[in-house]
């Protein structure tokens, strides 16, 4: 099992690579059968569909403002912009291997 530091850097790792435009580090974060679902759109991405969503939607203003870890589950408050999301997502050795993203 990681450990409980490593469990909040993925996601934390993950939130700075949007907010910096890295998409190499967000890539890095998620499994390689990382799905991540977005209730919004209805869409279920793939870790590479994921990542290419970040990269079109090009410069944002990004906050995190409140993460939460329970064993293999982390849930993150954030702001892009002027929008609210709620993620919770679900490790697997140490990397997000699936998740759900609610934007407002």
């Amino acid at each position: 099992m990681p450990r409980r530091g490593d469990l909040l850097n993925a996601a934390d790792r993950l939130w700075r690579g949007i907010a910096r435009r890295d998409y190499a580090a967000i890539a890095a974060q998620l499994h390689e059968n990382a799905r991540i679902h977005w209730p919004h759109t209805g869409e279920r991405l793939s870790a590479t569909e994921y990542v290419v969503r970040q990269r079109l939607a090009g410069e944002r203003e990004v906050h995190v403002l409140r993460v939460l870890v329970d064993d293999e589950r982390i849930a993150v408050h954030a702001t892009v912009d002027d929008r609210h999301v709620g993620a919770f997502y679900d490790l697997q050795q140490s990397r997000i291997a699936g998740g759900v993203e609610i934007w407002t």
